[in-house]
């Protein structure tokens, strides 16, 4: 694959993951909530394709374990706003769409990787 191409395929991995994997991720929730997002989500319209946007970076240079420590790190940081009593967001939105966005991000990443070898 010539040089130029392979930035081009990196590039455009690294799109897919901003606005068309919000779409996919809302989809996800909508599908496994029937309902849209909660009225306070702005930051995770920002924290989600940042998130992915890091993981696809670590997996293409080579570091999925340090990818895993960002979803480990994400894990933590949330775990007060779903344990609280009562919760201030509900723990299966979270999952739901942390999981959903996560595996966006990985899969893009992998088939990027696969393209460039």
């Amino acid at each position: 694959m010539t040089p130029w191409l392979t930035v081009v395929v990196l590039v455009v991995g690294g799109g897919l993951l901003t606005l068309p994997a919000n779409w996919v991720v809302r989809w996800v929730l909508r599908l496994a909530r029937h309902t849209g997002p909660p009225a306070d989500v702005g930051a995770g319209r920002w924290i989600g394709p940042l998130e992915r946007l890091l993981i696809y970076v670590l997996v293409v240079v080579g570091e999925p374990g340090a990818a895993g420590l960002v979803v480990a790190a994400k894990s933590i940081l949330r775990f007060p706003e779903i344990s609280g009593t009562p919760a201030r967001i509900d723990p299966e939105y979270v999952l739901v769409g942390s999981l959903a966005s996560w595996l966006v991000g990985f899969t893009v990443a992998v088939a990027v990787r696969l393209v460039v070898g």
